[in-house]
Parts: C-alpha cells; structure tokens; sequence
C-alpha cells in the first residue's frame, strides 16, 4: 500500500512539474488592481516565445504579465497605465523562476508606451517583433460609439414612435414606452 502511494505521489509530481512547464499562452496573471481593457497585439515569428512583463513606472513594479507563442496571433487586453515592456524570449521554457534558461533573451522597448481610455476610445499599441532590424511600434485606437437600437423606439403596443413622448404633455399623456436602448459599437480607428 505505502508503495503504491509512493508512485501515485511521483506521478502526480511529475505531471505537476511538466504542467509548470508546459507552454502557456495569454494572461498569465494582472497584479495592478485595474481592469484589463486596452488593446496590446504582438505579431511575431514562429520558434521563439516570448514572456511579457508590464512594468509600471511610476511604482517600478512588475504588474502584469503574459506568455506570447512565436508565429501565433497575439492580442491580449491590458490595464491603463503607463508601462515599460520588458521581453524575456527563447524556445524551452521553464516556468517564471527559470523562464527560458540559460537561453533566455531579455530585451526591454526603449520607450514606455501608454494605454488609456477616453469616453470614445480605448488606445492602445501593436508591436512587431518579426523584423530582423528591429522592433516596429504602431498605435492602436478602438473606437467606441453608442447606437440606437430602432426596436426600442417601438411602444408596448408595437406601434413606432420616433418622437418617443410630446415633452409639452403631462407625463400621464406621454405613450406608454420603454426606454431606448442603445449597444455599444467597437471599430479600429486612427
């Protein structure tokens, strides 16, 4: 019985220490009591992983981070703030502690970069790592508008009413309406 256990334990190690190990992709974790709503997209090349670090800088503590897989489509969402991004890259990785070994290849941009919002947009960056000269930075701004939902104009009774309620009235005479409803609209924007 006890050597059973003892296998069962060094399986389960086992398969603990390859999931430690195994390669992530996204979010791995935001420490920076914000939420994460700008947009962060990376474009690289297949064979190299990259771990991401935002680093505030105003604190100087690391605040997010997250796993980008060469060659993948990389979008991830990021708290506002304003942040130095430092790269840790190389093919095996093992975990935070070790990230990629004695192959690890950190690099940092040269520049903070900013992420805020405003009441119409949510500004952002994209970042290319697949040039050989060097890193390519482009802004990235998503737009974001409210729309009238039409159907919410019409009445309980289903007639439409585009004037909603005659504000001259009493509100007893106003017709018996809901409110508008109005969906948010997100489009890439300059």
């Amino acid at each position: 019985m006890l050597r059973g256990f003892s296998i069962l334990f060094a399986f389960f190690a086992m398969a603990l220490s390859a999931s430690e190990n195994a390669r992530p992709q996204g979010l791995m974790w935001n420490r920076s009591g914000l939420p994460a709503t700008l947009p962060l997209l990376i474009k690289t090349n297949s064979g190299t992983d990259f771990f991401l670090n935002l680093r505030d800088v105003n604190s100087d503590k690391v605040v997010f981070a997250a796993y980008v897989r060469g060659g993948e489509f990389f979008q991830v969402l990021v708290p506002p703030g304003r942040f130095e991004l430092v790269f840790a890259s190389g093919e095996d990785w093992q975990g935070e502690a070790k990230l990629f070994g004695a192959n690890t290849h950190l690099f940092a941009l040269d520049q903070p970069l900013q992420f805020r919002a405003t009441m119409s947009q949510r500004r952002g960056h994209m970042i290319d790592l697949t040039e050989t000269s060097g890193t390519t930075l482009s802004d990235l701004a998503k737009c974001q508008r409210l729309a009238l939902d039409p159907e919410s104009l019409r009445s309980r009774s289903g007639q439409f009413d585009p004037l909603f309620r005659d504000p001259s009235g009493a509100p007893e005479a106003w017709p018996d309406m809901p409110a508008p409803r109005y969906e948010v609209e997100t489009h890439v924007c300059s």
